[in-house]
């Protein structure tokens, strides 16, 4: 998981004043409300709220890593009045947190760095940023008979989602695909994150295909995002629609049969609700974990001294997922890469519709060479041997999630990628 929107620049006396003792005070005196009441109560600082898969996946840690040995959970995020957050996310979060909100940034810039754990009396402080807090909680997840647990869906956002559907034709027997293409438009001045990007024409037979199938297709995203050129009453940019806002997009996706999402922040809805997720074009990161019923369909990534396509082992080896998911940072490892082809999201997306019918059969041997490379790779993290840069912020990884035993990766991919798991 990127724990920012871009690398951190402080010089040596802004680092040296992060967790100044006055404020440190300021925090305490912030959460006077809360400490003042019984039972214990733990915090995260959760700077980049306004990011949706960081208002998902480090909320839903947070409460699996303590909500149940604590009275309360705070998280202190920027104001509102600075920064837009999801407006559905935040329903779901307040059946289960305190939000404080703060306009302080020396208090918000705590959240950005790796400190550690403090316990205090009746506060618990997990100060470990967002790469450690998703660490910590990968690390519970390899812990034996351990699955994620979800969160559920608000009654608000559930009207809500049941008003805007019927107001579009959608019945409660209809079944529904929900689409999250990350195309340049999206936050276009970042343009480090341009590998996690994707073109939403290759996506157009899948999306006909899933249609003549006889499914709603309900695709989520941003004023800017790039249309997909279809014009099909079953086919619905809902951004566009009378009646939208961002308190629906978790209704939908709890709604949905499954979703088609990519690396982006949507996806982490999908996870923290537990909806079945097909990921396409997706991108190695350490801080990544899927549920039990979701696949992923990897971008093809290729040497760069040779134009071969790279094996599983040859990214893992070079650390690429223990790195910055940048294309700079990528071509620092010796590697390129590309988009999924049309063909490769329609065979996955098909291949996601039969295993959730239950008329897929797996390739075992596959999944179980998968999941052994994946786990030579988590124990070689384990053991220390990530690379570190000694000028970061944010907490060592030590986790691959995607080494978690119920991983799968598409079959289909390795159709066109026969040699992925050499």
């Amino acid at each position: 998981m990127s724990d920012s929107s871009g690398p951190h620049r402080l010089n040596e006396e802004d680092l040296k004043n992060v967790f100044a003792p006055e404020r440190v005070t300021r925090l305490i005196q912030s959460l006077a409300p809360y400490l003042a009441q019984e039972g214990h109560t733990a915090l995260h600082i959760l700077p980049l709220a306004w990011r949706i898969g960081h208002f998902a996946m480090e909320p839903h840690a947070f409460w699996e890593l303590y909500g149940e040995e604590h009275a309360r959970l705070v998280l202190l995020t920027p104001d509102r009045s600075i920064v837009q957050q999801s407006l559905g996310l935040r329903s779901i979060l307040e059946n289960a947190f305190e939000l404080a909100e703060t306009t302080d940034g020396d208090l918000l810039l705590m959240g950005h760095f790796g400190a550690g754990i403090t316990r205090a009396g009746r506060l618990t402080w997990h100060q470990r940023g967002a790469i450690g807090l998703i660490d910590d909680y990968i690390k519970a997840l390899n812990s034996p008979g351990r699955h994620p647990r979800h969160f559920p869906v608000s009654q608000d956002v559930s009207t809500a989602t049941n008003d805007f559907l019927a107001s579009l034709g959608i019945s409660s027997s209809d079944r529904i695909i929900v689409l999250n293409v990350r195309d340049m438009n999206f936050l276009p001045d970042l343009k480090f994150h341009a590998l996690r990007s994707a073109d939403i024409a290759t996506y157009k037979p899948a999306v006909e295909q899933l249609i003549e199938d006889g499914y709603r297709v309900l695709r989520i995203g941003v004023d800017d995002s790039i249309p997909l050129e279809l014009e099909h009453p079953h086919y619905r940019e809902v951004w566009k629609e009378p009646g939208y806002s961002t308190l629906l997009d978790p209704g939908l996706i709890a709604r949905a049969h499954f979703g088609i999402t990519c690396s982006s922040g949507p996806e982490a809805v999908f996870r923290v609700l537990g909806v079945p997720q097909i990921q396409v074009n997706g991108v190695l990161q350490c801080g990544m974990w899927m549920n039990e019923r979701d696949k992923l369909l990897f971008k093809t990534y290729r040497k760069i001294d040779n134009g071969s396509v790279a094996n599983y082992r040859n990214l893992l080896d070079a650390h690429v997922p223990a790195r910055p998911a940048t294309a700079e940072a990528l071509r620092e490892c010796g590697f390129s890469i590309e988009d999924n082809t049309a063909e490769e999201i329609r065979a996955a997306v098909m291949e996601m519709h039969q295993a959730l019918a239950g008329h897929q059969t797996e390739d075992q041997a596959a999944a179980e060479k998968f999941l052994k490379i994946g786990a030579d790779y988590h124990a070689l993290l384990e053991a220390g041997g990530a690379p570190v840069d000694p000028s970061s912020i944010v907490a060592k990884q030590t986790q691959y999630g995607y080494a978690l035993p119920w991983t799968r990766l598409a079959d289909s991919y390795l159709e066109t990628h026969p040699d992925f798991l050499e």
